[in-house]
């Protein structure tokens, strides 16, 4: 990799700084997929897009804030994914449950990448070898399978609407996709699992943090998600879990979705 980890992490901490100029003073619109999102929405993305290609010209880049995704040069097979506000409800609100986000691919591999929320100065990151870290702090949480009383696992905030779930333990809901997941492969939680509203950049970091704690994500069909499969902006085709894979498969059997009326497993 040319670019320099460090490089990485700078302009991803500069993104979140940047961020917390417009918190606690935006106003919220809804996009056509009912989303929300602020003035500091754009205002990150195009920071990030700007300082991402003047670090990389020749890379490609997707952010979810940019209607069209710029292809790479000629020969040249890596690309941006970027979120530049991941959690903008939370943002709304003025909860401290958001970050930007900057994941570098290769094809369809992901190899490095930072996502930072600048609130509880958490700096989730991982460089093309070694392990992923949260500060100066390697990650390495225990994904053994847990199911007791006061076993944490994340869940998306309407899971009382989309699932039923056979669950002993606490669904806690933080709405961000991507910083719940940075918390998982930070021991936090001992699972995630979220609808299929997601997308590649909501999964592209988490599933190299994941990768280098030994952590999976998958669908509620057991099939792996493939990030390749998501470079056309859908979103994911069925529901999301990730964690250890013995916690993800005993978690699947637990878990039932619905959509349109029907539960899929």
């Amino acid at each position: 990799m040319t670019v320099d980890v460090e490089d990485i992490k700078r302009l991803v901490r500069e993104a979140g700084q940047l961020a917390l100029l417009y918190y606690g003073k935006v106003s919220k619109g809804v996009k056509a997929d009912l989303s929300v999102v602020t003035e500091a929405d754009g205002a990150v993305e195009n920071f990030l897009k700007l300082a991402l290609t003047a670090l990389a010209p020749a890379y490609g880049y997707l952010g979810e804030e940019t209607e069209e995704t710029r292809p790479a040069a000629e020969g040249e097979t890596h690309y941006w994914i970027v979120d530049a506000l991941d959690g903008s409800r939370a943002f709304a609100a003025g909860m401290p449950l958001w970050t930007p986000t900057v994941c570098l691919m290769r094809g369809d591999v992901p190899v490095a990448g930072a996502s930072f929320n600048p609130v509880t100065d958490e700096l989730f990151w991982a460089a093309e070898d070694g392990p992923a870290w949260c500060n100066e702090r390697v990650l390495a949480p225990d994904y053994a399978p847990e199911f007791k009383p006061n076993t944490f696992i994340f869940g998306p905030t309407d899971h009382h609407r989309i699932c039923t779930i056979d669950f002993p333990g606490r669904v806690y809901c933080l709405g961000a996709p991507i910083y719940q997941m940075c918390l998982l492969a930070k021991g936090s939680a001992k699972a995630f699992f979220f609808g299929p509203v997601i997308n590649l950049w909501d999964l592209a970091l988490p599933a190299l943090l994941l990768a280098r704690t030994g952590g999976v994500i998958e669908y509620a069909s057991g099939r792996p998600v493939s990030l390749a499969e998501l470079k056309d902006r859908r979103p994911v085709p069925e529901p999301v879990l990730a964690g250890g894979r013995e916690m993800v498969a005993r978690l699947r059997e637990r878990i039932l979705f619905r959509e349109a009326g029907r539960p899929v497993s």
